[in-house]
């Protein structure tokens, strides 16, 4: 019985998993057992920030792996007091809450968001259509998308979606009950669909009225993942909870709920908790990620890889009618065609180069930070042999 047959016996249905059989990574590569080599661009989705086996997230697991793998939550921990001085002081927020993973994060913030609302006599709690908060109930409950939500009903109470960029439907379902709204800023499994400046706007002035509470998912968009620390800074917004996860432990999991003044009371002792959240492991890696990411050097980097990949992109579109339309914030990068996306990204996979389909139409592209001009080189060059080898219209 080879893998896939073993997988298939063994696991619940829930994953198309890829048709490679992964040995080892290194830096921005993945090589197989039989040592074929592919360039990973979607990093597992975000969360390798720095690519496979970096000497620094290598380092600083052997060294907290050495003292302690887990202590309870009863104990404080160096680790997650370096993680956490880090991300405060570099947001500028001033609680912090580690959880395991993304979804626990947002599940997390549902209840504190509930239990800052009940204080302040609202209880409705909004998501944007097209968005992706996670796979658990109250993440299902904050999101449109039937794919996730079919035969899972009935969700939430007190929850909708708003329609994202939708100035009209977010004035019509916003009042003086709305508890929080969540947002990404930058919408990742939805296609890297940006917020607009004039729902932006709405949102803020919308805020100052009602005084609810903007929660900006940054799971998959935080961390230098946009060449900033926070995808939101792009954007005229400033929010009151920031969820984020992914890279922030350095490839092992973790997450976080950061949370400003507004919020910073609102829990006390014994009323949420987590085994796991914050494992000092995890948060090494983690502290070992941000000090290499959050450098001007290192963003600047960033930024100036992706405006050379951006420009390339415009002179693969000017020959290729298939591709509609270029999105690029930093390392956060969606290629939207005409056609459907997934039959492309099969394509490039057989020719050594991973990327991921999403929204149908979009091929999406998440390096880890750490690739430079020569890694991008490599994707633009499949990507042209690629398209060049599809039927004309």
């Amino acid at each position: 019985m080879n893998a896939k047959e073993k997988e298939s016996e063994l696991f619940f249905h829930t994953y198309k998993r890829l048709a490679i059989e992964v040995e080892r990574g290194e830096g921005c590569y993945l090589f197989t057992k039989d040592e074929k080599k592919y360039l990973d661009m979607f990093s597992g989705l975000a969360v390798n920030a720095l690519g496979y086996a970096h000497p620094a997230i290598i380092k600083a697991i052997d060294e907290q792996v050495r003292k302690y793998t887990h202590l309870s939550n009863f104990f404080i921990q160096e680790p997650q007091l370096q993680l956490a001085e880090r991300l405060l002081s570099l947001s500028g927020f001033d609680k912090i809450f580690f959880s395991n993973s993304g979804t626990e994060a947002i599940e997390g913030t549902i209840k504190l968001v509930r239990k800052w609302g009940k204080k302040n006599g609202k209880k409705n709690i909004f998501g944007m259509s097209n968005g992706f908060s996670g796979r658990t109930m109250g993440a299902l409950s904050l999101m449109d998308k039937d794919k996730y939500r079919d035969g899972y009903e009935p969700f939430l109470s007190n929850f909708g979606t708003i329609d994202f960029n939708n100035v009209s439907d977010l004035n019509s379902q916003v009042n003086e009950h709305t508890s929080a709204i969540f947002l990404e800023c930058i919408q990742g499994e939805g296609g890297i669909i940006p917020v607009t400046q004039e729902f932006a706007e709405s949102l803020n002035l919308l805020r100052e009225k009602y005084g609810f509470l903007i929660v900006a998912d940054e799971i998959q968009s935080g961390i230098g993942r946009t060449g900033k620390l926070f995808g939101f800074q792009h954007f005229k917004i400033v929010p009151d909870i920031i969820t984020v996860a992914k890279p922030i432990g350095g490839g092992l999991p973790l997450g976080a709920i950061i949370g400003s003044k507004k919020v910073a009371d609102v829990w006390t002792y014994g009323v949420h908790g987590t085994t796991f959240g914050g494992n000092p492991v995890s948060c090494a890696a983690g502290v070992a990620t941000l000090d290499a990411v959050m450098t001007d050097s290192f963003l600047k980097n960033v930024n100036k890889t992706s405006e050379y990949f951006r420009l390339k992109l415009i002179d693969l579109k000017s020959k290729y009618s298939v591709i509609k339309e270029i999105r690029v914030y930093g390392y956060m990068i969606g290629i939207e065609l005409t056609i459907e996306s997934a039959s492309i990204v099969d394509q490039m996979l057989t020719k050594g180069v991973l990327v991921n389909s999403t929204a149908n139409t979009v091929i999406r592209i998440l390096p880890p930070l750490i690739a430079g001009e020569s890694e991008f080189n490599i994707l633009l060059k499949i990507l042209d042999e690629v398209l060049s080898s599809q039927p004309k219209a």
